[in-house]
């Protein structure tokens, strides 16, 4: 699939399963991988400068989960759309017979991260990132769309227990937490949207700001971008340029 041009969606420690389109980022130089870098650092793109960032079977091998999601967050444009696929922690044996996976996972885990659900209100000071979930999925098959298909009886076992676990929001969690270890739930995808700026009234206070600053003779200009020339300077980043992708 060819990228679109002027969008930057990237796929972290992409492996050689790289997500169509995106720039490959990954430490070992494997095939279609376009960035060598360890990503449980600081990540080469610039504050705000991406659109998309996919991450499949990623987030079970970190140590300190917090500061990707930080990294993840600070370099996600406002709205950027993040994808994460992990095992789910109701399978014991997906979840642990890796000997490089650090976690278990579970759908609420990720909502520690989002400041408008009970776990994110709550806890929200020790990190910085803030996401809003708008799409979560359980799977009682790992892979199934990228390695050979199950057997027939796991193939019809499985569409009946997704269909089951994902009727609703509450669904999801009853099966989280009441019945899907009887199974084992074997893969979890989630999507959220970056919240920037946060608090959302620091958006409506610089716009404001910007509606009452006088343009005219002998006033400062806003920049061609609509932004002020306070703001940009405060949202410069340290960080290295964004690699563009090949073309």
């Amino acid at each position: 699939m060819a990228r679109t041009p002027g969008r930057i969606v990237v796929d972290l420690g992409c492996g050689f399963r790289k997500h169509p389109g995106s720039l490959g980022v990954d430490i070992a130089p494997l095939p279609g991988v376009d960035v060598r870098a360890d990503i449980t650092r600081t990540l080469p793109f610039r504050d705000s400068s991406v659109d998309e960032v996919h991450a499949s079977h990623v987030l079970e091998h970190l140590d300190d989960l917090v500061s990707f999601l930080n990294e993840v967050y600070r370099i996600c444009k406002p709205g950027g759309l993040v994808h994460f696929r992990f095992p789910h922690g109701s399978s014991n044996y997906i979840t642990w017979k890796d000997p490089t996976h650090q976690r278990a996972l579970f759908l609420d885990t990720l909502a520690y991260f989002d400041p408008y659900t009970p776990d994110g209100f709550l806890f929200h000071y020790y990190h910085r990132a803030r996401f809003r979930i708008v799409r979560k999925r359980l799977t009682f098959n790992l892979n199934t769309d990228t390695f050979a298909p199950p057997s027939r009886f796991r193939r019809v076992l499985g569409r009946i227990l997704d269909a089951l676990a994902n009727r609703s929001p509450r669904a999801q969690y009853y099966c989280e937490r009441f019945w899907g270890h009887l199974f084992g739930i074997e893969e979890a995808h989630i999507w959220l949207r970056a919240i920037k700026p946060w608090p959302p009234e620091e958006a409506h206070g610089a716009a404001a700001e910007a509606e009452a600053e006088p343009i005219g003779p002998g006033s400062p200009q806003l920049p061609p971008d609509g932004t002020t020339r306070a703001k940009r300077s405060a949202t410069r980043s340290t960080a290295p340029p964004t690699p563009t992708p090949p073309r």
